[in-house]
Order: structure tokens, then sequence, then C-alpha cells
């Protein structure tokens, strides 16, 4: 691939990204806020593009599965996103 049509679809893929943040913030100013239970609200403190779930693990003293499952539920719900952080996946509120 040419620099020019690299930099031309990194464009292009930056302008998706800008759009795709102003339909989340659209979304979450028309939508109810979402139910989070206690368990949830633990593991949320750490979503802040700093840990990764291991660390999550470690801090909560939970098990893989159940964070997991409690990433997997806050993601359903549109309040976090993962997302990479110098290679690795780290988590972020929304």
């Amino acid at each position: 691939m040419e620099k020019k049509q690299f930099d031309s679809l990194a464009a292009s893929l930056n302008s998706i990204n800008e759009k795709l943040d102003i339909l989340i913030n659209l979304q979450k100013q028309t939508l109810p806020k979402p139910n989070i239970g206690g368990e949830e609200k633990k593991v949320l403190q750490f979503c802040d593009k700093k840990h990764t779930n291991a660390d999550i693990v470690t801090l909560t003293h939970k098990t893989k599965t159940n964070v997991d499952s409690i990433l997997s539920h806050l993601r359903d719900k549109g309040v976090i996103r993962s997302t990479k952080v110098q290679g690795k996946t780290v988590y972020e509120k929304l």
C-alpha cells in the first residue's frame, strides 16, 4: 500500500471514529442511565484506560470468569468499551 493510500485510509478511519463517538454521546443523552449493581461498580472504578482484565481480577479479588462476565454486562449496557493502549486491552468508561 502506498503512503498516499495509507494516509487516505487513516483519515477515513479517523472520520468514522469521530462520527461513532458523536453517535455514542447522542445515544447516552437519549437513553435512561443503566442500572449498575454493586459488583459492577467495583469493576467499573478500574475502567480508566489503565487497567487490563488481569489487573481488575487482582484488584477486585474476583475470579477471571466473574470479571469477564461483569465487563460483558457493562459493555452490553453501553457503560464501557475496550481499547488498546500500548498493545494491551484496557477498559474505559463512556
